[in-house]
């Protein structure tokens, strides 16, 4: 239906009227026409989160749903997008010396890493002694309680024998170890881990303490060396000579050190005959 265009004031209400209600305006010429909007009309608006394909079409969108869903936006989503550009792309850094592991630990470096062992120096058996200091402690609780006193007791008895020389002695501890492959009642300790254990346990105090019996070498430097060869010869390689270097490497590595009036080359020489002798007793 028209009407004349000087009318158009006094359906300014209507017309709002017909906004509201969906109703399409037309101006032309000099009257206005209401038309009902149509199904092409309402076809031609495209809802909110409607425009997946027409979107999807778009020269700039991106990977597709993302696209469909903003219609051809370009713009990146929070949270998925690369570092930015200011940014090295790499992980946390090292935070300074509050965050370093202490020494000893995960990741800090022990006391025998530090030191400069010679890297050909072969050590058999005692790289045991790189072991953590309480695996160490509990095989030297484990040799505690189950030492046979017969055979260190002979030990010392050497040790304290005034009548003997030097080299006497030497022989004597020898033949003393060859023995205890055949006598049931000379039990040696032969785990390289107990050996150690009871390497330290000396070396802490010069004595070692036993449910069975007790071993003290603090008024004697003789008993001190005889003990220690025994505990580092025992625990040696068979096939793996001890020298100076040797015994030198595992104070280092054990973070021991040797009383006065007994030197690492003293050890490594009886040391050494002890594991001469093993060599001997396993043949």
């Amino acid at each position: 239906m028209k009407k004349p265009f000087s009318s158009l004031k006094s359906i300014t209400g209507i017309a709002l009227f017909g906004v509201a209600a969906s109703a399409f305006v037309a101006v032309q010429g000099n009257t206005v026409d209401w038309l009902p909007m149509g199904s092409s009309h309402a076809q031609d608006s495209t809802p909110k989160g409607s425009a997946g394909a027409r979107g999807g079409a778009g020269a700039n969108a991106k990977g597709g749903s993302q696209g469909g869903a903003t219609g051809g936006s370009t713009a990146t989503p929070k949270g998925q997008g690369g570092p930015s550009s200011d940014s090295d792309a790499k992980g946390p850094k090292f935070g300074g010396d509050g965050s370093k592991p202490v020494a000893g630990t995960q990741g800090g470096k022990p006391a025998w890493a530090q030191e400069g062992i010679p890297s050909d120096l072969e050590l058999g058996r005692l790289n045991v002694a790189r072991a953590p200091s309480q695996v160490i402690d509990r095989s030297l609780e484990e040799a505690l309680s189950t030492l046979s006193p017969a055979f260190y007791n002979a030990v010392i008895a050497i040790a304290d024998n005034t009548a003997m020389s030097a080299a006497d002695k030497l022989a004597a501890l020898k033949s003393l170890v060859v023995l205890s492959f055949t006598d049931t009642t000379m039990v040696r300790v032969d785990s390289p881990l107990q050996n150690l254990g009871l390497y330290k346990d000396i070396l802490a105090d010069s004595k070692i303490v036993a449910p069975t019996a007790t071993f003290d070498a603090s008024t004697s430097a003789t008993r001190l060396l005889l003990l220690t060869a025994v505990f580092v010869g025992s625990a040696s390689d068979k096939t793996v000579p001890v020298s100076t270097a040797t015994v030198d490497a595992l104070n280092k590595i054990m973070t021991l050190t040797l009383p006065a009036g007994v030197t690492s080359a003293e050890v490594a020489e009886w040391a050494e005959a002890v594991r001469q002798a093993i060599v001997i007793g396993h043949q």
